[in-house]
């Protein structure tokens, strides 16, 4: 059991730096200040989650939610969470970090959309949005 509480615990901690990297980010573009925020975010994700932005765009689209839910013990919750980050990002950067950025969130979502009980209007939204942006 003792093992159990232990990966739950790290699941949960995880949400909560994921949760905390966004509402940071929105505190920040609130402030006008949505480049400071990007880079404080991608250098959370590297500290903090041990995520190096370059190398997450790097991992091939068809592995991606494979590497992240078993080697980073992501759950659907918490891949939501990284999405909705990667998404704040990618909308504010340029060229091929963009479009690539893009593309993962794409992945996160549409396979949320799958495996979700819920149906989501937001998902559906920005999954919509990024394939008009492509």
């Amino acid at each position: 059991m003792e093992h159990h509480d232990y990966i739950k615990r790290q699941i949960d901690q995880l949400g909560r730096i994921l949760g905390k990297i966004l509402s940071d980010l929105l505190d920040l573009k609130n402030q006008g200040q949505v480049n400071d925020g990007i880079e404080v975010s991608i250098q959370a994700l590297k500290d903090e989650l041990d995520l190096d932005l370059q190398e997450l765009i790097a991992i091939q689209t068809n592995y991606f939610i494979d590497v992240l839910k078993s080697e980073k013990g992501f759950t659907n919750g918490n891949l939501n969470k990284l999405a909705d980050i990667l998404l704040f990002i990618a909308d504010n950067r340029q060229g091929n970090d963009k479009k690539l950025l893009l593309n993962k969130c794409l992945t996160i979502y549409e396979y949320l959309e799958k495996a979700d009980k819920v149906y989501s209007f937001d998902r559906r939204g920005k999954i919509e949005r990024i394939k008009k942006g492509h």
